[in-house]
């Protein structure tokens, strides 16, 4: 699997794991990030959290830049060990 590969199943895991917080599907938080249309699915997320969400979703270096901190790689790996249950 090739490095980008790698980050667009990480991005998808973290999209899963966001959505189901949210109580929304995957697609849908992505169809609304991409479309500028946040706001109403975040509900009572600040607007600071808002925009870093939406910055990240829709800027693919900024996304590689987000799953590469240490906190991401650990939430990932947690997230992994519970798909293989």
């Amino acid at each position: 699997m090739n490095q980008n590969e790698t980050q667009n199943n990480q991005l998808e895991a973290l999209l899963k794991l966001t959505s189901q917080r949210l109580g929304t599907t995957p697609e849908a938080l992505k169809t609304a990030a991409q479309n500028g249309d946040l706001s109403q699915m975040l509900g009572n997320v600040t607007q600071t959290e808002s925009s870093a969400l939406k910055k990240v979703l829709s800027d693919p270096e900024a996304a590689k830049k987000l799953l590469s901190t240490p906190q991401a790689q650990k939430l990932l790996q947690l997230l992994g060990q519970q798909g293989q249950k």
